[in-house]
């Protein structure tokens, strides 16, 4: 797959980066090119930090982050907000097939549909913790010190599909400044 012609930036862990044009492949692999004309390198989260993509009606960022019972090797995660705790998305997109009952078409294309894992990392940890379980207990044991937070999830304003806004929240009332 030499075809990538999103424009990106390469970010490294040396605070350096290089523009040209990228691709994720694998889950957690970039291929990068500086030039349309080059061929691709492939780059993990050994000294790449991440890769941001332009050409969206926003830049769209991914960074290597390693999390809790993941340590082995990082993770590519999109960064979805960033402040004293960074939101972090592990999009996965699924497809199930159905049987077609066609001699020459023996399975098509259902129905394709995306899991959201969202992880959170706070500026001194070192590992992300990934969100999981019943959405009211995972968000008290990390954000609990935040009563804000806990009233507005017990009033609905807080739930999984505003996972964005409840970080923002956390950033902007519940740390010391």
């Amino acid at each position: 797959m030499n075809s990538q012609t999103q424009e990106a930036t390469l970010h490294f862990y040396d605070g350096t980066s290089i523009e040209g044009y990228g691709l994720i492949f694998q889950k957690y692999k970039i291929k990068f090119r500086a030039s349309l004309e080059d061929e691709p390198d492939v780059w993990d989260g050994t000294i790449v930090s991440g890769i941001t993509f332009h050409g969206f009606e926003y830049d769209v960022e991914f960074g290597y982050v390693y999390a809790k019972n993941h340590e082995r090797y990082p993770l590519l995660l999109e960064v979805l907000t960033e402040g004293e705790v960074t939101l972090y998305a592990n999009v996965i997109t699924n497809t199930d097939y159905v049987p077609s009952f066609k001699d020459d078409e023996p399975w098509r294309y259902g129905s394709t549909y995306s899991i959201v894992k969202y992880y959170v990392k706070r500026n001194e940890e070192k590992l992300a913790t990934k969100l999981k379980g019943r959405f009211k207990k995972c968000i008290i044991e990390y954000f609990g010190e935040c009563s804000g937070i806990i009233k507005r999830i017990d009033n609905h304003e807080f739930r999984w599909a505003t996972m964005i806004d409840l970080v923002n929240y956390y950033n902007d009332f519940c740390t010391e400044e």
